[in-house]
């Protein structure tokens, strides 16, 4: 299949957790992964949430000039089944293009730079990854930068749709039985699922240290 360069950027504490229990925001990174993170992004042609990051966060997803001189904004991409984006979410204002990825028709009208593209569900209710990648593909993008949560990146790993997984991991214990991981999702059945990764590279950065993983294909 046709598609972009995929690149899973996260966070994570040292037991795996990317928030809170209660599912909210808990800043990880430290300021070094910060500005690594916004150069990254900067560097790809889109960067894709699911619905629950809007929800929960309701990030921007844009590239912050003080990280960034003169930051090529990418595209915004939300995976929003059943069009739940909420009309004021900072991630279709007017700072960025922004695509909405949904499963049935959406009725609410947002700015000219958003567009709403219907898209294929699987039997979960999920959007169609290997279709949504074509579709990126078809419009241009060559990179694709997922930044969860862990319900869409599982999704990417699992397909095998992913090429470069860079992870901070902070020296911090967050714990919870139902507390998000960095792949969240139903998991394998058995070992001949594993999904392998190869090491690239491990480096220091501020408290913490990045690992940087490929898919074993």
């Amino acid at each position: 299949m046709n598609r972009p360069h995929v690149i899973i950027n996260c966070a994570m504490s040292a037991d795996g957790k990317i928030a809170l229990p209660a599912r909210k925001q808990l800043r990880i990174s430290c300021d070094e992964d910060i500005e690594r993170m916004y150069q990254l992004r900067n560097k790809c042609d889109a960067v894709l949430v699911g619905i629950n990051t809007i929800l929960s966060d309701d990030p921007k997803l844009t590239v912050k000039e003080k990280h960034v001189k003169q930051p090529c904004q990418p595209i915004r991409v939300i995976l929003d089944a059943d069009c739940k984006t909420p009309k004021d979410a900072l991630a279709v204002n007017q700072l960025a293009q922004t695509m909405i990825f949904t499963g049935k028709k959406c009725n609410k009208e947002f700015g000219k730079n958003v567009d709403v593209i219907k898209c294929k569900i699987d039997e979960n209710g999920l959007i169609v990854l290997r279709d949504l990648l074509e579709i990126l593909h078809k419009r241009g993008v060559k990179t694709l930068m997922v930044e969860g949560g862990g319900t869409v990146i599982w999704g990417f790993l699992k397909q095998g749709l992913v090429d470069d997984l860079f992870v901070y991991v902070a020296p911090m214990i967050i714990g919870g039985k139902i507390t998000p991981t960095l792949a969240d999702g139903e998991g394998i059945n058995g070992i001949d699922e594993l999904i392998n990764l190869e090491i690239v590279d491990i480096q220091s950065l501020g408290p913490g240290f990045l690992v940087h993983y490929r898919m074993v294909k």
